[in-house]
């Protein structure tokens, strides 16, 4: 019996699709981004001007943008009086580095807490995101 044009075109396409979905990168080997990497690069990177009293959480924009996170947080200067509070959008983004590793980095950090007209904060960027120091025990660091 002899198979016809099409089945021979479907076996050669299920066989194409193995080979190629195994050779494929997959998403497993990109870094996570935790709440705690992301609140301990935005306290380090200006410790004199910024300083995070609330992490709120991240928010992905778009479904297909796994490369982009971005973090709202309730910053203070650490160094004012008043230490008013102002909330502030923070982005990070997926780079993959010269030898093939990805890694995610802060880009910016800005605020409307002037008024919608008005941005404030840091642009351009490129903060590497580090893992979180880890706690001292009996609550000091």
């Amino acid at each position: 019996m002899r198979l016809s044009g099409w089945h021979h075109r479907t076996a050669l396409f299920l066989l194409l699709g193995f080979f190629l979905g195994c050779t494929l990168p997959s998403g497993a080997n990109t870094p996570p981004l935790t709440a705690a990497a992301a609140k301990s690069t935005i306290d380090g990177f200006n410790p004199t001007y910024c300083k995070v009293v609330e992490f709120y959480g991240f928010h992905q924009a778009e479904k297909g943008a796994a490369n982009t996170q971005t973090a709202y947080v309730l910053l203070v200067n650490p160094s004012d009086k008043v230490q008013k509070q102002v909330p502030f959008a923070a982005r990070f983004q997926l780079l993959t580095l010269p030898d093939g590793r990805q890694q995610w980095f802060l880009t910016s950090l800005m605020s409307h807490g002037a008024g919608l007209t008005r941005r404030q904060g840091w642009d351009n960027l490129i903060i590497p995101v580090k893992d979180a120091a880890p706690a001292v025990a009996g609550g000091k660091q």
